[in-house]
Order: structure tokens, then sequence, then C-alpha cells
């Protein structure tokens, strides 16, 4: 996240947390950027609970592409936030990760279906 858009940030997630009645916790290596935000759900195999979750990671994560963030830091994209991974790259990028994927993998048999389509 740039730093200069941090406190939005953690103003956006306090009112996430309003809104969703999730805590919602910012915490990590705010000088250099590096902000994890974690919307704590207790029981995501309620469905009731599991579609509010959602929700409330749809608008987290939309807000923070939005403000010129990234949706991982240093330890990569997992499969949880793999359908934001598109928007977070980009057409050209995802192009990119799918030629090498059928590069490297021609018989489709690594981790197949997982994450890159």
């Amino acid at each position: 996240m740039p730093r200069g858009r941090l406190v939005e940030l953690v103003s956006f997630a306090s009112k996430l947390q309003e809104e969703s009645g999730f805590p919602v916790a910012c915490f990590g290596h705010a000088g250099d950027g590096n902000i994890h935000v974690n919307v704590m759900v207790p029981d995501m195999e309620d469905p009731a609970q599991r579609e509010r979750a959602e929700v409330a990671l749809d608008r987290l994560f939309h807000h923070v592409l939005a403000l010129g963030g990234a949706i991982t830091g240093e330890h990569g994209i997992g499969i949880a936030k793999k359908r934001w991974f598109p928007e977070a790259i980009g057409a050209g990028a995802l192009e990119v990760h799918r030629r090498l994927k059928a590069a490297l993998d021609p018989l489709g048999i690594l981790n197949p279906g997982k994450f890159v389509p």
C-alpha cells in the first residue's frame, strides 16, 4: 500500500468492520507500506457468515487495488485470493502466467485448476 494511503485504508477497514459486523484488524509493517488487513470470520462453514465475509472481502480487495495497493506481499497469491488475482495483475500479466503454465506444464497435471486457469 502506498504509505500516503495508509490512513485511508485503516479508515476504510474501520467502516468495513462496522458494516460487515466482523472484526477487521490492520497490522504489519506500516513503515514500508506492507500492512495486513484481516476480516476475522468466526465460522466460514456457516453459509450466512460466509456470504457476508465474501462481500466484505470483495469490498476490501477492490478498495485496496483502487488505492494503488496490492492484495498480497512477499507471500504471493494463495488459493484464498485466487478470484482477485486477474484484477490485481491485469490482463497482460495474466496472459503471461497462462503461457508460462502451458509451457512448463503442457499436460496440465501440476495443480490442475488450482491457480492459473
